[in-house]
């Protein structure tokens, strides 16, 4: 992989989080709860939540509730 600046590593990262946490969101609806995919959405969002923190990613990247858009059951 390329070297990237700090504005594509943070980019990245969080599509990274959000496609995992659509993948998470499918998977407990097709194939029910599971304690282990909870956890990871529970770590995912954690992560998001930490990374809004900063006000020019919470303004450029995550200006949105994130508990609202991925709800924690």
């Amino acid at each position: 992989m390329s070297t990237l600046n700090e504005k594509q590593v943070i980019n990245h990262l969080i599509n990274v989080i959000h496609t995992s946490l659509q993948e998470l969101n499918e998977a407990n609806n097709l194939y029910g709860d599971s304690d282990f995919r909870t956890g990871q959405i529970y770590a995912y969002a954690e992560c998001l939540e930490i990374l809004q923190l900063c006000p020019i990613i919470r303004s450029t990247y995550l200006d949105y509730n994130i508990e609202e858009r991925y709800p924690l059951k």
